[in-house]
């Protein structure tokens, strides 16, 4: 639809984000400024991935300047891109390639997780990937709220679910990057709704600071 009006109104354009590579090459930058703040002392960059363009660019920028740092992807459930990292195809054996429609009620994480390839996609150089849920989500945005004050996303707090696992997987001693990319006031119809989370049973149950409820 916004590519055919684009195409049909003078002077219009059609931004594409989840194919136009601009995306990409936007987050060299982003790359650029991790490595800055970081003092080029990371071991791991992990995001989730919606249009692609984030982890593409973070990933060429970092591995440019240090081919060690790994990069992790973030899937939520209902998204496919976990297993192309993981298996190199996008469906399991039971799903036609390219047929599976994410169903909204797959997750309630909102703003990333796909079941198609983006060009912004193509180009990101993931090393490995883990699959979040939504009870992991909720968990750690309640976490954050609680003991860092900040008031994150779905998006951003599957990111911090990311980080946990790829800090697991690392072991100690090593420095994880991720991203806080959305913030909670455009959650509050779903993730941040007290009465919605009781509806799907995912109300949070944890106190303190122990992230056991990561798995």
């Amino acid at each position: 639809m916004a590519r055919r009006t684009a195409a049909a109104t003078p002077g219009a354009l059609f931004a594409d984000q989840f194919e136009n590579e601009a995306n990409f090459r936007a987050h060299l930058k982003t790359g650029e400024e991790i490595w800055r703040q970081t003092r080029g002392r990371l071991h791991a960059f992990v995001s989730g991935a919606g249009t692609g363009g984030t982890v593409a660019g973070v990933s060429h920028s970092l591995k440019a300047r240090d081919p060690r740092v790994r990069v992790f992807l973030i899937d939520p459930p209902g998204s496919s891109l976990f297993n192309k990292v993981k298996r190199g195809v996008m469906y399991t054996q039971e799903e036609a390639e390219g047929k599976r429609l994410k169903n909204p009620f797959d997750t309630i994480t909102e703003g990333i997780g796909i079941n198609r390839l983006t060009a912004n996609f193509n180009r990101a150089l993931i090393d490995d990937a883990f699959r979040g849920t939504d009870r992991e989500a909720v968990e750690m945005a309640a976490y954050l709220l609680r003991n860092d004050g900040l008031w994150v996303g779905s998006s951003a707090a599957m990111n911090c679910v990311g980080a946990v696992k790829a800090a697991r997987a690392l072991g100690p001693g090593h420095t994880i990057v991720t991203l806080l990319c959305d913030g909670g006031h455009r959650h509050l119809s779903k993730f941040h709704c007290p009465e919605y989370l009781q509806s799907m049973g995912l109300v949070p149950r944890c106190t303190g600071r122990s992230l056991e409820f990561v798995a």
